[in-house]
């Protein structure tokens, strides 16, 4: 009914004396809801908590109101709603068997409120009194000339009873010029003379036109609204949870695979190991192997790979291989100085060519060949011209100069700049 008369007030104001809880049938909340403020007044500790936490904006008092300022006696029941100031009341409650506990509360008036917490020129569209039977003298202690709500709404029956009471005070807001505008069984309502245009609004009780709901069925649409959005928000974190399991179901997949791959790679590498492994030993199990094994040992010495010695012998061979080489080079000399006897050991040594050029790489070394004084006849090259045949010998002379190592890397390089000059790399 409030809000039929007073929903075309922006940010309105009120004053609720008797504010109770700041959710549980309170005539303030859609209010706030919808941006009104105002000044919200209970003297139970607990519930004045509450109005604090969820009224921040409004301005919430725990005193008591009466028709004096001081100290009163507040009388706390079992079921909070029923607390009041009215001692006879309480000990009626008391006698039906609720628990009561007698407080010192501090008391003030309306008055009071109005002057220390009601801004200047600040209109006060209602005013609620729910005070368990001390209505009369919260409303004594109000100045209805001065502070004037649009509307006053005051709970009309004793506690707990549809006994009216409205007699003992609605004489004061009679004589201040209020009309009476409604009453719904509980409460009555009263609308100020100056602002009668409010009274059309009172005219019929609540009805479809009105399009309320009740604060239960509300408390309803909104836990079910809060179970649906923890719902969605628990659908939410499963889809993600979901997302992440296939995402690492996908890279267990991958890495499975990786391992399958690696593993089929190490088994194919494994045969050709074990591949290697059986032809090395048909190769060094084989008869020609074996029927070589002394001239490959000779190559090797020849060389200069010694690792065949114990490491003990190996400076002796050495000293032996220094020892002996005077007298290769006295030999060739012996030889490249007959020609006869050129002549004869020449087709030998060509069908032996390691062995060629090994002596002939010791005649370089030692000076017995001069190239400047012509070319030995024993050179693999006679086929071709005098020029060719001297620069290629020259540069087999090189090669033959140098150590095995040497010789393969300088192999590898000339083939690849030669790749390099065919274009095909």
């Amino acid at each position: 009914m409030l809000w039929r008369a007073l929903k075309h007030v922006e940010q309105g104001f009120y004053i609720d004396v008797g504010a109770w809880s700041p959710d549980l049938d309170s005539v303030t909340k859609s209010f706030y809801e919808r941006g009104w403020r105002g000044i919200n007044i209970e003297p139970n500790p607990q519930f004045n908590r509450q109005l604090k936490n969820r009224r921040p904006d409004d301005k919430n008092l725990q005193i008591a109101v009466g028709d004096r300022d001081g100290v009163a006696t507040m009388n706390f029941l079992g079921n909070p709603g029923l607390s009041t100031l009215n001692d006879t009341i309480a000990k009626k409650y008391q006698e039906e068997g609720w628990e009561l506990d007698r407080q010192k509360v501090q008391l003030t008036t309306l008055l009071v409120i109005w002057q220390q917490y009601v801004p200047a020129g600040q209109e006060v569209h209602f005013l609620k009194i729910d005070v368990e039977g001390f209505e009369r003298e919260v409303i004594h202690g109000n100045d209805w000339v001065g502070n004037r709500p649009w509307i006053v709404v005051v709970e009309a029956t004793l506690p707990m009873s549809q006994v009216e009471s409205y007699e003992f005070w609605e004489p004061i807001l009679l004589a201040a010029n209020y009309c009476f505008a409604y009453a719904d069984g509980l409460n009555r309502f009263y609308v100020a003379e100056e602002h009668q245009e409010l009274l059309s609004a009172f005219k019929y009780p609540p009805n479809v036109f009105d399009e309320f709901l009740l604060s239960r069925e509300q408390e309803t649409l909104n836990s079910a609204a809060q179970s649906e959005a923890r719902a969605q928000q628990a659908e939410s974190s499963a889809a993600q949870s979901e997302a992440r399991a296939q995402q690492a179901e996908s890279s267990a997949a991958k890495a499975e695979a990786r391992a399958q791959q690696a593993e089929s790679s190490a088994a194919k590498a494994e045969a050709r190991a074990q591949q290697a492994e059986v032809y090395i030993a048909a190769l060094h199990s084989s008869t020609s192997w074996r029927i070589t094994k002394p001239l490959r040992a000779c190559k090797r010495i020849l060389g200069g790979d010694f690792s065949i010695f114990p490491r003990g012998f190996r400076g002796g061979v050495l000293n032996i291989k220094l020892w002996l080489r005077p007298a290769v080079a006295g030999s060739i000399r012996f030889v490249f100085n007959r020609p006869i006897l050129r002549a004869v050991l020449s087709p030998l040594l060509k069908s032996i060519p390691w062995l060629h050029k090994r002596l002939l790489r010791v005649a370089i070394n030692t000076g017995v060949v001069q190239f400047e004084v012509g070319l030995p006849d024993f050179l693999p090259c006679i086929q071709q011209p005098v020029e060719d045949i001297q620069m290629q010998t020259v540069e087999e002379m090189q090669i033959l100069s140098m150590s095995p190592r040497a010789r393969q890397i300088y192999t590898h390089l000339k083939t690849a700049v030669k790749q390099y000059q065919e274009g095909n790399c």
